[in-house]
């Protein structure tokens, strides 16, 4: 049987109120998958575990990889408060007064406990694990920044448009807060969502949505809970010579069900070879083509990862023939289809609760994505090139991004001179048919009968 069948999030004492505060129309109160129902005669069922937790579920090394992988490269890129410099017309890192506290806090330290980075990670593995995604702000007496908080648990009233109650871990143990405006909460949902709001866990979407694959999970248990490993065909002692065979046989009917049940009882319960008494013949069946291709399906779920994770399979570490530029490739498509809309959805929701439609146009959040390129050198030292030859940067904010000191002269931007106006190239080139060796200006047009000097 596949494991992807057994991925998914339950609802647990922990996080049911930050699923759903109360019921809503058309949702299932209960996010609960029912229990497995008991095959008479044997535990065979109750050695299949499901996964009802999200450790349990990154257990599975494709899930793990997945999940890791899209928490850390989260985790990397560092959120920028920017303010906007009206002399030059762009958004730079603010650094003074109230900027530079909340800068230290989207990049350093979120809090007492817990690093910046740390907190991203966690907020996107709970985002893909248990649908949310939740940060408190705790504000000073000023209305300011001070620290920010992973929530553990969290419940919305919707009459009110407050958080009725959230749980977090602080210094000084776990603590609740009560009717929290929505301005104080960051709230990062998952993809799918229910009609409240709140995210899906992409573990419980997968196991409820996919009707194939619960078909075929439905079909694997029902196989293997009927001897999938061992089928056969018993058959009755046949009739001595001169006895009816229809009365023999008649008479024989039940103790030969009785027999096929208690053989049926003990392969449920794991058995692999019995021994019967009164048994004459057993005939085993192999499993049929069709058990086996419904067995094989189950079997390709690791592209199920890859695809409701958003990780191509060689960053999953499945293809293993895979060639460099498979892997760079791969990078290159999981950071933009996967990681841009992130980053994207994460900035708005951060600049919504921290800026504010007061300071908007003049304050922005930016999470910068420059640490993605850190350990390809050619890669970013390809991107420098490009940036100084289009006139985008000069030589010391490329050299002040690795890190090394400003060289003499290294303000000014460079073009390259591939590419310019017409009326520049004009003048070019008259230039260059005036100009002689060792006379380096333009001397006046010449006028009718004279000669240039």
């Amino acid at each position: 049987m596949s494991f992807f069948s057994n991925l998914f999030k339950a609802a647990t004492p922990e996080n049911a109120l930050m699923l759903r505060e109360a019921e809503t129309p058309g949702v299932p109160s209960s996010t609960m998958p029912p229990e497995p129902t008991k095959v008479d005669g044997g535990d065979y069922m109750e050695r299949i575990v499901a996964t009802r937790t999200p450790e349990a579920a990154c257990s599975v090394s494709a899930v793990y990889r997945a999940v890791t992988l899209r928490g850390d490269t989260m985790s990397v890129m560092p959120v920028q408060y920017r303010k906007k410099d009206f002399e030059r017309d762009n958004f730079i890192q603010d650094m003074r007064g109230l900027g530079k506290r909340i800068n230290y806090l989207l990049q350093e330290e979120a809090n007492p406990i817990m690093s910046a980075p740390d907190l991203w990670n966690l907020v996107e593995l709970n985002r893909t694990l248990t649908g949310n995604g939740f940060v408190y702000i705790e504000r000073d007496e000023f209305g300011f920044p001070l620290y920010l908080w992973l929530v553990k648990s969290c419940g919305y009233n919707i009459n009110t448009a407050t958080y009725a109650s959230i749980v977090f871990l602080t210094d000084r143990g776990y603590r609740t807060e009560v009717n929290v405006p929505t301005s104080d909460v960051l709230h990062f949902p998952n993809n799918f969502r229910y009609p409240n709001g709140f995210g899906k866990s992409t573990l419980l979407y997968a196991f409820e949505a996919l009707t194939l694959n619960r078909t075929l999970r439905s079909q694997a248990l029902d196989t293997a809970a009927k001897g999938g490993r061992i089928k056969g065909i018993i058959s009755e002692k046949q009739p001595q010579q001169g006895v009816g065979t229809l009365a023999y046989g008649l008479l024989n009917q039940g103790e030969v069900q009785k027999t096929a049940q208690e053989m049926q009882k003990k392969f449920y319960s794991g058995h692999d070879i019995v021994s019967m008494h009164g048994l004459e013949s057993f005939q085993n069946l192999s499993m049929t083509a069709q058990d086996m291709q419904m067995l094989e399906q189950l079997g390709i779920t690791y592209d199920d990862v890859a695809r409701y994770w958003g990780v191509p399979r060689p960053l999953l570490m499945l293809d293993t023939n895979s060639h460099y530029n498979d892997y760079q490739n791969a990078t290159m498509e999981f950071h933009t289809r996967t990681i841009l809309p992130l980053k994207n959805r994460n900035e708005k929701e951060i600049a919504r609760k921290l800026i504010g439609m007061k300071d908007y146009g003049t304050r922005d959040i930016h999470i910068c994505e420059d640490p993605l390129m850190v350990m390809d050198p050619e890669r970013r030292a390809k991107v420098a090139q490009l940036k100084m030859q289009a006139g985008l940067c000069t030589v010391n904010e490329a050299r002040r991004d690795f890190d090394m000191p400003a060289v003499e002269d290294g303000d000014v931007p460079m073009a390259s001179a591939n590419l310019m106006t017409l009326k520049a190239l004009i003048a070019k080139s008259d230039a260059s048919t005036t100009l002689k060796p060792g006379n380096y200006t333009v001397g006046e047009p010449a006028k009718e009968g004279e000669e240039t000097a």
